[in-house]
């Protein structure tokens, strides 16, 4: 195969644009017109100058009010327009995130617990498992939401139908509550005659609240079944989101069936024994009263689970706590329902 020259070729492409009516390299470029010799001259436009762009705005307003964009609730999935939802009604402590994530429906359906009338479990109806109860590992217990039927099936949708998206969602739920039982503690150390551990100028604690955060644990069958531990995932979100080390301190000894399918007799008698402090929990309670000598009040803990029913779960994994420190602990409850 000869190989032509850089002109021939050059030439029989002219040939062929001058024959197709199309300017040719050298044509096209006297269609240009002359760039200024003068340096103050502005070069020639090649298209024309742009318009105002007040038409346009208004029009991409006029679209955005027809035709709002559109996001996808984090709850149900459907689309929603984010601008269009009140947040009246939602907790201070919520997310800006979640506040904008979710769809207006959702959030009319969530019953948010804004009010308690016993300060033990943190229930918003009278109760009467704490007048019964003689004695308690845990201190007090806070919830997020209402167990309504409703927030049920939510949480059967992260817990057994593997929709494990839900999960942030359900985390930042919990801050509301959380944030509201920190404050408790931070008034319960500014009363007289209580010492918090350090003091600011303006006399407010300047640690965190809490020293851990654990979980409570679920038995070997459920884990293999589920493939995660709910109430694990939980208070991992959680304390990243508060700033507070989380770690998993108990072990449950055995499966002894669904404590939501058992009435409350059942539910005292099945919890007795079953949850016992991991091997490692000891030492990683002494670590942390070793980290601070000077400490003027016992270790606070705070156990995570995804629904408070009776208290007697969230008892027995304060006790087994209790018993295995070497250290002075309160212990403390945060879960994501009250039943």
């Amino acid at each position: 195969m000869s190989i032509q020259p850089a002109g021939s070729l050059l030439r029989a492409e002219t040939r062929l644009l001058r024959d197709s009516g199309e300017p040719a390299a050298e044509e096209s470029a006297e269609l240009l017109p002359p760039w200024p010799t003068d340096p103050k001259a502005a070069p020639a436009r090649l298209y024309p100058s742009p318009g105002p762009a007040w038409p346009s705005r208004l029009l991409r307003g006029l679209l955005e009010l027809l035709a709002p964009a559109r996001a996808a609730c984090g709850l149900c999935g459907g689309g929603f327009a984010p601008g269009r939802t009140s947040l009246a009604g939602l907790p201070a402590d919520l997310p800006r995130s979640w506040c904008e994530g979710v769809c207006g429906r959702c959030r009319g359906m969530i019953p948010w617990i804004s009010r308690i009338q016993c300060h033990v479990c943190g229930r918003p109806d009278p109760c009467g498992d704490c007048c019964r109860r003689t004695s308690s590992g845990f201190i007090r217990s806070r919830s997020a939401v209402r167990y309504t039927l409703e927030m049920r099936q939510l949480l059967a949708r992260y817990k057994y139908r593997g929709e494990e998206a839900l999960q942030p969602w359900l985390a930042e739920m919990l801050l509301p509550a959380y944030h509201a039982l920190a404050e408790e503690l931070r008034l319960a150390d500014r009363l007289p005659g209580r010492v918090s551990d350090r003091l600011g100028r303006d006399g407010r604690s300047e640690a965190q609240p809490f020293d851990l955060v654990t979980s409570v644990p679920i038995s070997r069958q459920r884990l293999e079944e589920r493939g995660f531990n709910q109430a694990e995932r939980l208070a991992a979100s959680l304390a990243v989101r508060a700033g507070v080390t989380s770690r998993p301190l108990l072990e449950r000894k055995e499966e002894r069936g669904k404590m939501s399918a058992k009435t409350r007799r059942e539910r005292l008698l099945a919890a007795e024994g079953l949850f016992g402090a991991a091997p490692e929990a000891a030492g990683i309670l002494r670590l942390l009263a070793a980290r601070d000598p000077e400490r003027r009040r016992p270790l606070r803990l705070l156990i995570v689970d995804d629904i408070y029913t009776t208290g007697s779960t969230m008892d027995h994994c304060a006790l087994a706590l209790q018993r295995c420190s070497h250290v002075p602990v309160d212990l403390y409850g945060l879960t994501w329902a009250r039943a």
